[in-house]
């Protein structure tokens, strides 16, 4: 079995998560294979030692941060087992980056299609603890939809392996358990240590060109975002919001971008396309709804060559750093980044903003920074609180937002997880036999509650 690192100047890299936030942590295991996490995971449900799993500590909901006892670092298990191209299904321990994995695969002539903006600083593993999507959910849906088998070591050390069933027509037992891996899918590290990963991949697209529109007010991106949604034809691969702050944060490195001085938003989509003729096709579709929904039509921008786009990427992951960097100035005197992560039906976006406006005043000049996954419903607020008390504040107008969203028949997380910052808002989400039922399942997979204590649920 590993030794467990105490050292403290280690545990301190191992403590802290993107957004800053610093746990308890007090040891540290790195298991270099299943075997070694066996023997951790046995170790400590002998002595009900409480344990972490960990990824590359991405999240923005304190998942991967200790509150009690030791973290076990995943990052050593980075192998892709395999890639079988004729079945479409590759293979890979957590620990893989997935910007890496992706990668591979695009090698082997495929695509895995769940893209989040983090795809360089987080793994496989712990995209499938959060369910994590990104901004193609639009299209090809979130991690659940490509999960198609799971190794995974419960509470008790013991191996439990999951496979989907690849027939369309099922009727055994509860609908809940009819693709059994999905049950460990958002689990964040609850009930159990995954250890190896099935996917399904997809066929590459030919090409793909992105698309820059520029607005004057929010109502009129919103309208352009439900319009386009609607109209079967247009099926775009993603459509993303940035709002005025967004575009100001991005401004100064938006070379070769022109970004009009007075657009108060921004919406950027991909279209994917085979040959030339599509793609003008795609154009000529996309242009006068472009023309009806804002004045700025002229100002619109396409970007097509790999340099161009990964610019426009680049500049799209700015923002959220730009933010997370916010949060770790901060996070000394008491506050830090409330990242929300509700979403609504497509329609309903305008409600949902509509209620923001109404109940925003209690936030005063704090920073708010909106962006995200419009065409999914999925926009993300983010409030830059500057000490304990704007924390409070902003944790309430998100509540209360949360709250909204599901009222409109939405979520309240709909890629980060819960962890430990969204504990509060699972109730608002599920009712109490619901989540009794939940913790029934945590405590058949891990019946000494050691695992990832105070993820989902508080610590009993």
């Amino acid at each position: 079995m590993p030794k467990m690192i105490t050292d403290p100047e280690i545990l301190a890299a191992y403590n802290e998560d993107a957004l800053g936030i610093k746990g308890n942590v007090n040891g540290l295991f790195r298991p270099d294979s299943e075997s070694d996490v066996i023997d951790i995971v046995r170790s400590c449900a002998a002595g009900k030692k409480f344990l972490t799993p960990q990824g590359l500590r991405s999240s923005l909901t304190g998942a991967a941060i200790c509150e009690k006892g030791a973290a076990l670092s995943l990052e050593r298990m980075s192998r892709l087992i395999d890639i079988d191209v004729k079945r479409r299904v590759a293979v890979a321990e957590p620990g893989i980056i997935l910007s890496e994995f992706k990668k591979s695969v695009e090698e082997a002539g495929l695509m895995y299609a769940p893209d989040p903006t983090s795809a360089g600083e987080c793994t496989l593993g712990g995209n499938v603890a959060t369910n994590a999507s990104g901004s193609r959910s639009l299209k090809y849906g979130a991690t659940i939809d490509w999960v198609q088998g799971l190794r995974v070591i419960d509470g008790t050390g013991r191996a439990v392996e999951v496979r989907n069933s690849l027939i369309q027509k099922m009727c055994a037992g509860y609908g809940a358990v009819y693709r059994p891996a999905q049950l460990f899918v958002g689990s964040e590290g609850t009930l159990g240590v995954v250890t190896q990963i099935h996917v399904s991949l997809t066929q590459r697209p030919a090409n793909l060109f992105l698309a820059m529109v520029f607005f004057r007010d929010l109502k009129s991106a919103i309208d352009f975002i439900i319009e386009a949604y609607e109209k079967i034809e247009f099926r775009p691969a993603s459509m993303e919001f940035l709002d005025r702050v967004c575009l100001e944060i991005i401004r100064p490195n938006a070379k070769g971008i022109a970004i009009p001085s007075d657009a108060q938003a921004m919406i950027y989509f991909e279209q994917e396309y085979h040959d030339d003729s599509e793609k003008d096709a795609r154009l000529n579709l996309w242009f006068p709804l472009i023309e009806k929904h804002t004045p700025l039509a002229d100002d619109t921008q396409i970007a097509e060559t790999p340099k161009e786009k990964k610019h426009l990427y680049d500049l799209r992951h700015h923002v959220p750093s730009r933010t997370n960097e916010e949060s770790v100035k901060v996070i000394q005197s008491g506050g830090c980044k409330i990242s929300t992560d509700w979403a609504v039906p497509h329609r309903l976006l305008h409600q949902l903003f509509a209620y923001f406006d109404e109940i925003r005043a209690p936030l005063g000049d704090m920073m708010v920074i909106r962006f995200g996954h419009l065409g999914s419903g999925h926009p993300h607020f983010n409030f830059i609180a500057r000490n304990r008390e704007e924390t409070i504040i902003a944790q309430k107008i998100d509540d209360l937002m949360a709250e909204k969203a599901v009222a409109l028949g939405g979520c309240v997380s709909a890629e980060h997880g819960i962890g430990k910052m969204k504990r509060r808002q699972l109730a608002i989400q599920y009712p109490a036999p619901v989540i009794n039922a939940m913790k029934a399942l945590k405590r058949e997979f891990d019946p000494a509650g050691i695992m990832a204590p105070g993820n989902i649920f508080e610590i009993e």
